[in-house]
């Protein structure tokens, strides 16, 4: 396989500037949005036009996307019980309070997953030893 030497004259693709949407990806959104009535077009009091979202898009697109959190720092205590699950761990002062982080997400409403418990390794003489113990040899 060769490889041709890019000279002065080959014009390579251009990158797409932060922000900048390709045409390509949003036209069909464009399209989607119009088809679906999701958009719908305002006469503005300077004799132009905006689109704006329905109503039910609006309200969708709030359900989906989180409230940003207000930036606040805060003291982290060591030496606290959680007011919510009663275990000694990091927990923050909120509204006269103190909660562990996750009872903070839980009040807020954010889905948590528990982590998953590393399994215990197994060793090839627990499974020969428990093959020598088992009842049907």
């Amino acid at each position: 396989m060769t490889m041709e030497p890019v000279n002065e004259n080959t014009r390579l693709p251009g990158a797409v500037p932060p922000g900048g949407i390709p045409v390509e990806a949003f036209n069909p959104l464009l399209r989607s949005l119009l088809s679906w009535d999701l958009v719908e077009r305002v006469q503005s009091p300077d004799g132009g036009h905006q689109w704006v979202l329905i109503e039910e898009a609006q309200q969708r697109l709030d359900d989906l996307a989180p409230r940003p959190r207000r930036e606040t720092t805060s003291l982290a205590y060591l030496d606290h019980w959680c007011a919510r699950c009663r275990q000694q761990r990091l927990t923050h002062l909120i509204e006269g309070r103190f909660l562990c982080e996750e009872c903070q997400r839980a009040e807020v409403g954010e889905i948590t997953t528990p982590a998953p418990q590393p399994k215990r390794p197994h060793h090839a003489r627990d499974l020969l030893g428990n093959r020598r113990n088992s009842p049907d040899q």
